[in-house]
């Protein structure tokens, strides 16, 4: 009779907790950017963590508060005042930027004896694009002025949400806090529940290990080396540096586009206004410099650590943020990270059923190796 009911048992055991996983999905579905940022941070963090230990001893709480009180001061406290003054100096470059395109007279500068056998090359090659008949200072003024509002109105928008920002502040503290103090407890407690093999669980967390550190530090030394180096650009060229190499630092994280966005209009506009030495030299600076600074840093910081190759790094940011917004340039790299892995451990599991049909090995540089 027991061993009747005992396939019973196990399917009603299933179905209860698919239903209690689900409905805890439900509850801590408002807190799972919170909850993946601070496994991030964790991870990001754990040396710091360890040095900490030693230092405090047999105190796992006071050495979890002085970790996370240092990931406040290092990180959190410094991004609100940069945000603060990045808001308040970019609300000022825009409308410079405004006054600066109504001051400018582009007929007489389409008129121009330096620039005007270009636009007879134009005219010529292409009579359908008459650029004197376009409205391109209306276009620009009136695209500065969306940007202005853009500024203006996340600037509002933060202010206005003090209070979720508080709470989503105080809530990453207290996950952070835990997850330093009982994160190997927490860790050892999910590989007892993983039904698969020792050396497949610590490949898997590996894995996703090394692609959220590789996503995080690549993306952050990227997006502050491109910045630094395109406000350097723009100060030499005569143009307040701050801002516009926050955005050529921000722009870094545009697949394909990246600091191009930003330091190519400029330039060309600096050639348009009769200074072509300086608009020349900003191009150079932008495409060999700021450039070559995303060529030679981004492969090896985002593909030696997480074995991904550049090809599908490229396309899980550019997916990730597609679907997932601004927290995609992490989640799409994990997510193709974790497939990748399992694919791995499928192909060695089932190695016998595959070499059954005679196929040949895939190459090894096209699934992450460990």
């Amino acid at each position: 009779m027991n061993q009747a009911r005992k396939p019973i048992y196990s399917v009603f055991l299933l179905l209860i907790l698919a239903g209690a996983l689900s409905l805890a999905a439900i509850v801590l579905a408002p807190f799972v950017n919170i909850l993946i940022i601070g496994v991030v941070l964790a991870a990001l963090f754990r040396p710091v963590q360890r040095r900490v230990e030693r230092l405090c001893g047999p105190r796992p709480t006071l050495a979890a508060l002085l970790t996370t009180g240092l990931i406040f001061t290092c990180i959190i406290i410094p991004i609100f005042f940069f945000l603060g003054s990045l808001l308040a100096q970019g609300v000022q470059s825009v409308n410079a930027l405004q006054a600066q395109l109504a001051a400018t007279d582009f007929n007489k500068l389409f008129s121009h004896e330096a620039i005007s056998p270009y636009m007879d090359w134009v005219q010529e090659h292409l009579p359908f694009l008459d650029l004197k008949k376009l409205a391109l200072q209306a276009d620009l003024i009136d695209i500065s002025k969306t940007a202005g509002q853009m500024l203006i109105d996340s600037g509002t928008k933060i202010i206005g949400n003090v209070f979720v920002l508080t709470m989503n502040f105080v809530i990453l503290m207290f996950v952070l806090f835990f997850l330093i103090r009982d994160g190997e407890r927490m860790m050892q407690r999910l590989r007892y529940l993983l039904p698969l093999t020792t050396d497949q669980e610590n490949r898997i967390f590996r894995q996703l290990d090394d692609v959220a550190k590789s996503v995080i530090l690549g993306a952050f030394f990227i997006a502050l080396a491109q910045g630094l180096a395109g406000g350097i650009g723009l100060f030499i060229v005569g143009i307040k540096p701050f801002f516009w190499g926050c955005m050529m630092g921000f722009a870094s994280l545009i697949p394909v586009v990246g600091t191009a966005i930003i330091w190519l209009p400029v330039a060309i506009y600096l050639m348009l206004t009769g200074h072509w030495q300086w608009g020349l030299f900003l191009m150079g600076w932008g495409a060999v410099v700021v450039s070559g600074i995303d060529s030679i840093i981004r492969p090896l910081l985002m593909q030696n650590r997480s074995n991904m190759s550049t090809f599908w790094v490229f396309l899980s940011i550019i997916g990730g943020i597609k679907f997932f917004g601004a927290l995609g340039i992490l989640y799409g790299p994990l997510i193709l990270g974790f497939a990748m892995v399992m694919l791995t451990l499928y192909a060695e599991d089932y190695r016998h059923v595959l070499e059954e049909r005679g196929a040949a090995p895939a190459p090894t540089d096209c699934l992450p190796e460990d």
